[in-house]
């Protein structure tokens, strides 16, 4: 996928793209690049980033995911859907994955990514905090 493949629309948490990230699932996903207001080259290239590495991200996730799982609520995800995707305008390297899950359906889990190492996981806010 190339960046002028990409649709842009305006979100109200800033502008945002539809992805597929097929290591994630088949269907599309929401990436919002938080409080801003136009789609740049930083951007473009963190979502392309995204893209080629999701499986690493995906990894590093289902990890950390597993271990939080197992310590907060004594059960393994065993149906993480991502929802949402966080790119930061202000700042390099950081992401946020926010996930929903029948373990906890009303606050879900979120996930924040920096220098692709998962720095924070919890309920579905840590990915836009």
């Amino acid at each position: 996928m190339q960046s002028e493949d990409l649709k842009f629309y305006e979100d109200d948490e800033g502008i945002a793209v539809d992805l597929k990230l097929k290591a994630f699932g088949p269907d599309e996903v929401q990436c919002v690049n938080l409080e801003s207001e136009l789609s740049d080259k930083k951007m473009k290239d963190d979502i392309l980033y995204l893209i080629n590495h999701q499986n690493e991200f995906l990894q590093k996730i289902q990890k950390a995911a597993h271990e939080y799982c197992i310590k907060i609520y004594n059960q393994e995800p065993s149906d993480l859907k991502l929802i949402k995707l966080y790119i930061f305008p202000d700042k390099e390297n950081e992401y946020g994955f926010m996930f929903s899950t029948k373990i906890d359906s009303e606050h879900g889990i979120g996930v924040k990514m920096i220098n692709g190492n998962v720095e924070k996981i919890g309920s579905s806010e840590t990915a836009f905090l």
